[in-house]
């Protein structure tokens, strides 16, 4: 088994609307490994604001990140320790 690294996620959901569905599925697709999960959402310019925390083997980390950029409408940042 990989060794499991801490990874700490900023995500913003622009058009919130329209992508936020799309975000929340795949955040729990990977809901076994998520500690923590904030989101804050900004009503005047329609967007989201999600902080998430993360133990996964990197691999996975960095999986998540690559389909979260994926998505339209969705800016990912990640740190993994």
């Amino acid at each position: 088994m990989s060794e499991l690294k801490l990874a700490e996620f900023a995500i913003v959901v622009s058009h919130r609307e329209k992508s936020a569905g799309s975000v929340n599925d795949l955040l729990t697709q990977y809901g076994d490994y998520i500690i923590a999960r904030m989101g804050v959402p900004h009503r005047q310019k329609q967007l989201s604001l999600i902080s998430i925390v993360m133990e996964a083997p990197a691999e996975k980390i960095e999986e998540l990140h690559t389909k979260l950029t994926g998505l339209n409408n969705v800016q990912a940042k990640h740190l993994m320790i």
